[in-house]
């Protein structure tokens, strides 16, 4: 089970999320099957967020979560500073979870700065509760050898394979669970980091390996920032052979995303772009797969050939407008009020730079071809003058 590492953050606003102000975990939650909860590192969750963790999923979804680090790096797993007493607390709160079926198991995160110390994780070892399993992720090298592997094996606790700076990406399973975090390889601060698909293609046999040893993998991406943990995970679930229609969706909007912020300038996505370079005797004489070219890059355009036409309702077309519903999507053309209004996710980013979506795009291969070419020709001699605004049932 293939996730990643937190789900609320707001740059994912765009490259997963459509709005702001959706339910991120249920939009999460349509797309992947697991997710490691991050903020139980900073914080108790409160039995009311808890609930809702086990409520607002669907019954196969899975979490894992971080000890407090009260546990892990303020009393560094020390019995003697009263880390069992924690541990029963916040078991206590996960309890839902586990009893739900929605539990995987609980990451201990091990803090930087603390080296080998057999006894001492022994000890931590002995007072876990026994109805949870348990992951460790160590932040120190000095922990990689054999009396290492042989006390996570006799406790039945998984050792957590990682790809960071600071270890090397040993692919060991001690117990029947086998767990990895993908952290990135940036220097300030690891997390952001984009994976390129040739980092990511030799993990696929380490994956299948760790599968081959364990009951069940649990592997997240942690790179979080700019919603390239979406991108990376959608990648190796694909890569595996085990990407839903869902995901691959999913995919292909994320991959979108960072297309446009790759070829829009960042001066350019607050404010539209004009025609100046077209002439308006040059847009009189462009036809159809020109106009298309302007308003879309070629990895959009294949896209919208993508969308089968059975999955597009032409509701609408006349002088004045133009509507369709793209499977659940909406479109509204307003010619009279030089407007375009739609409500897909990619759309939130073609708005600034008056682009089409693959959605829009379909549409208009779909519609009189006479219609489609009117319609372009008008809004490129308009152009400063066309508002592109989300749709709004």
């Amino acid at each position: 089970m293939l996730g990643c590492s937190g789900w609320h953050y707001k740059d994912w606003v765009g490259p997963l999320y459509r709005t702001a102000e959706e339910s991120k975990l249920a939009a999460y939650s349509k797309i992947f099957k697991t997710v490691e909860i991050d903020s139980t590192f900073y914080a108790y969750p409160s039995r009311g967020t808890v609930m809702g963790w086990l409520k607002y999923t669907k019954p196969d979804f899975v979490y894992t979560a971080k000890l407090p680090r009260l546990i892990t790096h303020k009393k560094k797993l020390n019995p003697k500073q009263g880390v069992e007493d924690d541990l029963e607390r916040f078991c206590e709160l996960m309890e839902p979870l586990r009893l739900g079926g929605k539990l995987g198991c609980l990451l201990i995160q091990c803090p930087p700065g603390l080296s080998f110390d057999l006894n001492l994780l022994g000890s931590f070892f002995g007072v876990l509760p026994s109805d949870f399993r348990f992951a460790i992720e160590f932040r120190d090298p000095s922990w990689l050898r054999d009396e290492t592997w042989k006390l996570l094996e006799r406790y039945r606790v998984a050792y957590t394979i990682v790809d960071e700076p600071l270890l090397p990406p040993t692919a060991m399973v001690t117990t029947d669970i086998a767990y990895m975090r993908w952290h990135g390889r940036g220097k300030r601060p690891w997390y952001n980091y984009h994976y390129k698909v040739e980092e990511l293609e030799p993990w696929i046999p380490k994956v299948k390996e760790a599968a081959s040893k364990a009951e069940i993998v649990y592997g997240y991406f942690n790179n979080h920032y700019h919603g390239y943990a979406v991108e990376n995970c959608l990648q190796v679930l694909e890569m595996l052979g085990v990407i839903t229609p869902e995901q691959a969706e999913a995919k292909q909007t994320v991959e979108g995303f960072f297309e446009v912020k790759a070829v829009v300038p960042t001066t350019l996505e607050k404010r539209p772009i004009t025609l100046t370079a077209f002439m308006p005797e040059k847009i009189d004489r462009m036809e159809f797969q020109e106009l298309l070219h302007v308003f879309m890059d070629g990895g959009r355009v294949k896209r919208a050939k993508g969308i089968k036409d059975k999955e597009v309702a032409i509701q609408e077309v006349t002088d004045d407008q133009v509507r369709a519903l793209i499977r659940e999507y909406h479109l509204l053309i307003d010619l009279q009020n030089r407007a375009i209004l739609h409500d897909c996710a990619d759309w939130s980013r073609c708005i600034p730079v008056k682009q089409f979506c693959k959605h829009v795009g379909k549409v208009m291969m779909l519609i009189p071809r006479e219609m489609a070419v009117k319609v372009m020709r008008k809004i490129c001699l308009e152009r400063e003058g066309w508002e592109f605004k989300p749709y709004v049932a």
